[in-house]
């Protein structure tokens, strides 16, 4: 008949590739002849209960045979029983593995014809297996956390359609700091089904840190508080208080020399006349008692005018804040020195 002349060139490229592939992979270990054996008796009941329209069954008894033998008929009828089942997926996946099986010395044209099929049930399946494509809104796609079926979704792969078997499918949608959302899908064969999920955040929290809404920017912080500016005398009074500290610290260092020399040239404060005269004696103990006292003056003005100028700079007044007019100032007069605080209240 005519019309199935058009049919023969496509039947003969899939039967090349077939053989192509085949060919060219390894062989793997013959089963035993026991297995064999068992695999037949399986095939058959496995037929048997399929005429009968126990197709669950007969699907466990093909998938123990062809476990056993890994033959193309054995395979075939897996896929043919998953196929019926509703298994596409499943079915795709052992029809595509017979095309594949490495093609054994001698075969029978048995397994020769069930490779054919078996190629052509690929591309009948490829038509008719269904997809879903998910589209998340509300969050980033960093931020995604999508299930279908309890399985996770790789998040680089969620924005391209997922295979899917027919039937009723659930997907799980979450991301920190929002609300989990679910959907139940029912996909048809052939079908691209979208499925539209919006995630919104969990009430009373905002999203996480860096994150907002698609195209939107990030949420600016709060400005910083405007402060008064720092006085003048605060940071007079800190320059004044580094360079005391300063040289009280050069001042102890001298102190620690003359004590040590009088501890090696005059121990118990007794000095070696022969090296030290009255005035030389003099001298030192006026050195001792010189750095001393000066170390300990100049470190307390220095303690006070930094504690001063911290006290200016941390204790400010907010800008426009009109009864924050009190502040430390610095006192010295010929009778006393420090500071005093003063302000209006």
């Amino acid at each position: 008949m005519n019309f199935l002349r058009p049919r023969a060139p496509r039947a003969a490229g899939i039967a090349l590739a077939v053989l192509s592939v085949a060919v060219a992979l390894p062989a793997r270990a013959e089963p035993s002849a026991a297995d064999r054996q068992t695999a037949r008796t399986l095939l058959i009941e496995g037929r048997k209960k399929r005429d009968a329209g126990d197709v669950a069954a007969a699907r466990a008894d093909f998938h123990a045979a062809h476990a056993l033998v890994r033959a193309p008929t054995t395979g075939l009828d897996l896929a043919r029983a998953d196929e019926a089942l509703g298994h596409l997926l499943e079915a795709r996946e052992t029809a595509y593995e017979v095309v594949h099986l490495p093609l054994g010395k001698d075969e029978p044209p048995a397994f020769t014809q069930a490779r054919a099929a078996a190629a052509a049930l690929v591309e009948q399946l490829d038509a008719r297996i269904p997809s879903l494509v998910l589209r998340v809104e509300g969050a980033s796609l960093d931020q995604i956390e999508a299930r279908v079926d309890g399985q996770p979704i790789p998040r680089a792969a969620l924005p391209y359609p997922r295979k899917l078997n027919p039937g009723r499918h659930e997907v799980v949608v979450a991301a920190p700091g929002f609300q989990t959302e679910r959907r139940e899908v029912t996909l048809k064969e052939a079908e691209r089904a979208p499925v539209e999920v919006r995630i919104a955040l969990v009430p009373g929290r905002g999203p996480a840190a860096g994150a907002g809404a698609p195209g939107q920017p990030p949420p600016e912080s709060a400005p910083a508080e405007a402060r008064a500016p720092v006085p003048l005398w605060a940071w007079a009074a800190g320059g004044v208080g580094l360079a005391a500290l300063a040289g009280s610290v050069a001042f102890a260092v001298d102190h620690a020399a003359a004590r040590d020399r009088v501890e090696q040239d005059c121990p118990g404060s007794v000095c070696d006349r022969r090296a030290y005269d009255l005035e030389s004696m003099e001298a030192l103990r006026a050195r001792w008692n010189r750095s001393l006292g000066l170390s300990v003056t100049l470190g307390a003005i220095g303690v006070a005018g930094v504690g001063a100028a911290l006290g200016g700079i941390l204790l400010r007044p907010r800008a426009g804040d009109e009864r924050a007019a009190a502040s430390l100032v610095p006192l010295v007069t010929p009778t006393a020195r420090g500071v005093v605080w003063q302000g209006a209240f």
